[in-house]
């Protein structure tokens, strides 16, 4: 076995590789999930913000509108409102509760506002009455009326 001095001059020992390319590669590691992770953060939906209101009589607010709702029910089924009329009704006493028991200006918001700023069950029953409340056709209205009324109680009933 030969001696480190004995080695010829032109045979040096292994080549350390540079730290630079480590370090490289690791920026690019933490590059692509800043990526992904500012991606998903920038795309999400924006959560609607907590709107109930705590100073409220909730127990009897709910129990006058679902009344309203009952009333309601009623004349459109005794044939003394129009189905379409029923759907206006039905969005005015769900705006009403909403505007009773939340933050929300319910009366005055127009669709696009409640999808952009309400949370998803109301705007899910605004959306199912809102077609047949300016529907020329008393058809579609009368087709969707027992529906929307679910929804409406079911808001009514599970809010505040």
């Amino acid at each position: 076995m030969r001696a480190a001095d004995d080695m010829p001059a032109e045979f040096t020992g292994p080549v350390a590789h540079s730290s630079l390319w480590l370090w490289l590669a690791v920026a690019l590691a933490v590059l692509v999930v800043a990526y992904y992770v500012l991606s998903w953060w920038l795309t999400r939906p924006p959560r609607p913000p907590k709107v109930l209101r705590v100073d409220v009589d909730t127990p009897g607010l709910r129990a006058v509108h679902l009344s309203r709702l009952d009333a309601l029910v009623a004349q459109v089924q005794a044939g003394e409102l129009s189905a379409r009329d029923g759907h206006q009704g039905l969005s005015e006493v769900v705006r009403s509760y909403v505007a009773s028991v939340t933050t929300l200006p319910a009366r005055s918001m127009a669709l696009a506002d409640f999808r952009s700023s309400a949370p998803p069950e109301l705007t899910e029953a605004i959306e199912l009455m809102y077609p047949p409340e300016f529907a020329p056709d008393d058809a579609i209205a009368a087709e969707r009326f027992a529906d929307a009324v679910a929804h409406a109680r079911r808001l009514v009933s599970t809010w505040g």
